[in-house]
């Protein structure tokens, strides 16, 4: 190892090989670089991709020596280039790089040519077909992803001088072909709006590479759609002026002044846009979320008013109604479960909402039994899979998630039934409704018919949905549409401990800790967050499956309040995939390791493959010469339904063995563990507990510090999110 001297600049040469740690907002990783000329591997640190793992870089930098660490060679810059060594070459034509290549492949090529492999295949590539088992369809694979990778390369050794990965660059060259180094130059922020995965501030990396001044036009108006597009993926559907401008001036590093002129530029050209709500405060909204609030307030009065007007003389007395319901079903409901199924058949719209043990499932079957008894056509919905087969089991109807109803057509981007093809049922009854974004629900309300009737059914004290809007709570707060609150809580359903301790939580009260042998709500007390994430893992692999005979995988569920921490999701899902899955065959790409199978999680809606942002499945292959990666998303069901990943798209997926409660919306689980520990301060909110024990269906186990948990379930103060719905669907009610 080189002596440290942090005054000598150095050029090294070699592979990246492994990403040990990387920040998506900073660009800092730390890394295992192998040297060419010695083979030696050594940890570089600096502004490097985490996407150009297998390529051969140049760096420059100096050598620094970590208290803890030791000797780092700290990057100052870099660029991809070809390898020369043969061993070089094998990796990086086994990276995944390019398809139809993989180790195997890689190693018997550079085994027949060495150190000449790269210009045997760029000038002679007919002599591959002298290597073993590499026939004539492998061989014109490799020639035709070999010419995409040449006529490509220039851009992405440009790109990657910026911070923009291969996979990236890729995308980048398919958007925008050879133009790509003349649009980046010119207006980089291009790539924020075209480019899926490349934000604004990775183009205002480049901008100021390229020359771009703070205060330039360009610089300011993507900026400022930054700023409101990041609320929205706080659950925001606009910006106050006031602190858009705030967030513009600390995110831009300018002057109010300058943003505020920006934001009328901005304003005029129609790319923002400006409301003054009732309070007389000015509001920034995208256009598109302005536009949908307004569609969904007018869109649900329409259908309040055109089921009153159609009904309001022709229905029975309530006593009537339910008295001979109640003679077919055998069933005796409870006052507000007739008053729920009294109004799903009279009101145009219904928000039927309550915590667990209220009887919503049965209330549900009244509804459906009585509106199928009208021969009212009926389609029954729920925002994930898991919902909508819950949904199917408990009520013997078909149920499909919303986006299958809808039907997404990739040729034409949209739905299928949309306003000139509504669904052909005359009822709709959706599930889960706290869960429903703004976008999604205005297209809900797109595909209905006039006249037609919708029941929503969902907790309204839940978390929000993950997607920007509060569309339940909003519609419930305006006073326009009827909602029926299902208080009781059923005496079955009263002898569960997850039921009852839910309520509890929900109430403000410290659940019952006893751990009763035969219960199914467990509390196991561990203050040190490293001692309770070890005593999660052993939970998962070791204690639950021995003492309920269950698949750690399939069956048992980690929800983390946060992503980061010794109890976070993002390192409860190493240790779980080391513990559960530790010989899978693998592909890593960036700090990201996926072994056949792993537990996955759909972070992105991709309509193409037809999965959806919280889509839970199981790796069950890899093909390294293809670069593709195979998943069966019917995880815990029955049948195989596989989709098919290329390595690039693999920013889309995550491990699942925990996930955030967020995600957990919409989903039962056998059995749950959720750790609580101070770390996690910033998400100890009573409705994220409440959720969390609310996922549970045989068993929930909370782990870490009573502090902690009394800390959470004291908390009701959660962040308001910015939306009009409310407002609107006041004002389209009143005019």
């Amino acid at each position: 190892m080189p002596q440290t001297n942090e005054q000598t600049v150095l050029e090294l040469r070699g592979v990246l090989d492994y990403v040990t740690y990387h920040n998506e907002d900073s660009g800092f990783t730390i890394a295992r670089f192998i040297r060419e000329d010695t083979g030696e591997p050594i940890t570089v640190v600096g502004t490097i991709s985490a996407r150009n793992v297998g390529e051969t870089l140049e760096i420059r930098g100096q050598w620094t020596k970590h208290e803890r660490y030791g000797n780092q060679f700290r990057v100052i810059e870099y660029r991809p280039v070809l390898p020369t060594s043969a061993e070089g070459i094998k990796r990086y034509l086994g990276s995944g790089l390019i398809k139809g290549l993989g180790p195997v492949t890689a190693e018997r090529i550079v085994a027949t040519f060495g150190d000449q492999t790269l210009d045997v295949i760029d000038t002679h590539p007919e002599r591959l077909r002298e290597v073993e088992r590499l026939g004539p369809k492998r061989v014109r694979q490799i020639r035709e992803a070999w010419e995409e990778q040449r006529g490509v390369r220039d851009v992405v050794i440009f790109l990657q001088q910026h911070g923009i990965g291969t996979s990236q660059s890729h995308r980048i060259w398919r958007q925008y072909g050879g133009d790509s180094v003349a649009i980046v130059r010119h207006n980089p922020y291009r790539l924020a709006e075209d480019i899926r995965g490349i934000g604004f501030r990775t183009a205002d990396q480049i901008a100021q590479k390229v020359g771009i001044a703070n205060d330039d036009p360009r610089r300011l108006a993507a900026g400022l759609a930054y700023v409101v597009s990041r609320a929205t993926e706080q659950g925001h559907t606009y910006l106050p002026v006031d602190t858009l401008t705030d967030n513009a001036v600390e995110n831009l590093g300018v002057d109010a002044e300058i943003v505020t002129k920006a934001l009328e530029d901005v304003v005029q050209s129609g790319n923002l846009i400006r409301r003054t709500g009732a309070d007389a405060t000015e509001r920034i909204f995208l256009p598109e979320y302005d536009e949908a609030e307004r569609e969904i307030a007018e869109r649900l009065v329409a259908l309040l008013q055109a089921r009153r007007a159609e009904s309001a003389a022709s229905e029975q007395s309530a006593e009537a109604i339910i008295a001979k319901i109640e003679a077919r079903t055998r069933v005796e409901y409870a006052p507000k479960q007739r008053e729920a199924i009294l109004a799903a058949l009279v009101e145009g719209v219904l928000v039927m909402t309550g915590g667990p043990g209220t009887g919503k499932t049965t209330t549900v079957r009244g509804i459906i039994g009585e509106l199928t008894r009208r021969r009212t056509s009926l389609a029954l919905c729920a925002p994930t899979g898991r919902a909508a087969k819950r949904l199917s089991e408990v009520t013997g109807v078909e149920a499909r998630t919303i986006h299958r109803m809808l039907g997404w057509q990739p040729e034409r981007g949209a739905f299928q039934h949309d306003a000139d093809f509504p669904l052909p049922e005359d009822a709709l009854l959706v599930d889960e409704a706290s869960m429903i974004d703004t976008m999604l629900f205005r297209d809900v309300l797109r595909a209905l018919k006039p006249g037609a009737r919708l029941v929503l059914v969902g907790d309204s004290d839940q978390l929000p949905s993950v997607g920007p809007g509060e569309v339940l709570r909003n519609i419930i707060d305006s006073g326009v549409v009827p909602v029926v609150r299902l208080d009781t809580v059923f005496r079955q359903a009263s002898e569960s401990h997850i039921i009852t301790n839910a309520h509890r939580i929900n109430r403000g009260v410290i659940p019952s800790l006893k751990n009763e042998r035969d219960g199914d709500f467990f509390f196991l007390s561990e203050d040190d967050p490293e001692a309770a994430a070890n005593l999660i893992v052993d939970l998962v692999q070791r204690r639950l499956p021995d003492g309920y005979g269950v698949d750690p995988v399939r069956d048992i569920q980690v929800l983390a309040p946060m992503y980061r921490g010794d109890t976070g999701a993002n390192e409860l899902n190493a240790r779980l995939q080391d513990a559960l899955n530790p010989n899978g065959q693998a592909i890593t790409r960036g700090q990201h390791q996926f072994r056949v199978g792993d537990k996955v999680i759909v972070t992105r809606n991709n309509y193409q493959k037809n999965v959806f942002n919280g889509d839970i499945g199981r790796i069950v292959g890899v093909d390294t010469d293809e670069g593709k990666l195979m998943i069966d998303m019917n995880i815990g069901g029955e049948g195989a339904l596989h989709v098919t990943y290329d390595f690039d798209e693999l920013d889309e997926l995550t491990l699942a063995y925990a996930i955030s409660v967020h995600r957990s919306q919409g989903s039962e689980f056998p059995f749950v563990v959720m750790p609580i520990t101070t770390q996690h301060y910033m998400m100890l909110q009573r409705n994220v507990v409440y959720t969390a024990v609310t996922r549970a269906k045989r068993l929930m186990v909370l782990v870490g510090s009573k502090r902690a948990l009394a800390l959470a379930v004291k908390n009701v103060v959660v962040a308001d999110r910015f939306t009009a719905l409310t407002e609107r669907l006041r004002g389209a009610a009143n005019t």
